[in-house]
């Protein structure tokens, strides 16, 4: 009798989508990490780890448990195993269509793209933050239920703005990839502003915002 193995290394940022930004035949990442590991020695002194490393992708954008849910004495996986992992697999597809401008497919999976697209900004910490700051007495399985209920919330707006690709080939900095890919740019709102307090973004719905999604180069005009 087989026994299924839990799931507890979630990535918020697939690893397929990360590997969009290697160059060449690279294998691994340069990852700034903002809040480098501390640590205090007896004599009193800190050591304060490197703020950038070279990562394989898989290594990149994970936390433990991020998506598990507990019941008893029981683990679940399912959201990871089935509901994510059924979003990449066509959301991948659904990139490589519009990049390669490949019209027939993408006239199949253009739900798709924008479903993957609201996913991928809700599945990550900023985006559970979120949903956790207009609910803040959520367990873990009420904060997963919320997610897969509010996943496909900006898709109708997403399919009727206008779509742009925007190309870094001819600029010597390129596109970075972020622990939340899909952020919202509003010109009347800078960073300082309320609109962009973490975990919020200015909403899409204001006039001038732009959803910006760096790894297919994708932007949409409201």
């Amino acid at each position: 009798m087989s026994t299924i193995t839990i799931t507890h290394h979630n990535h918020y940022v697939p690893i397929w989508y990360q590997k969009r930004f290697l160059l060449g035949g690279g294998s691994s990442l340069f990852h700034l990490d903002l809040n480098p590991e501390k640590r205090v020695l007896p004599d009193g002194r800190v050591i304060v780890g490197k703020d950038v490393t070279l990562r394989a992708p898989k290594s990149c954008f994970w936390a433990e448990d991020l998506y598990t849910t507990r019941f008893l004495s029981a683990t679940n996986d399912e959201i990871e195993r089935f509901l994510f992992r059924a979003i990449d697999n066509t959301g991948s597809l659904a990139v490589r269509a519009l990049i390669d401008n490949d019209l027939p497919r993408l006239y199949r999976l253009f739900g798709k793209f924008f479903e993957y697209l609201d996913a991928q900004k809700l599945r990550t910490p900023k985006g559970l933050d979120w949903i956790r700051a207009r609910y803040p007495r959520l367990s873990q399985l009420q904060l997963m239920l919320e997610m897969q209920h509010l996943r496909q919330m900006h898709c109708t707006m997403w399919i009727e703005a206008v779509r742009e690709i925007v190309s870094a080939e001819e600029s010597e900095v390129k596109f970075i990839l972020t622990d939340h890919p899909v952020t919202i740019y509003n010109p009347a709102c800078p960073p300082e502003a309320v609109q962009c307090r973490y975990p919020d973004d200015p909403l899409i719905t204001l006039k001038g915002s732009q959803t910006i999604c760096n790894a297919p180069h994708f932007s949409s005009r409201h």
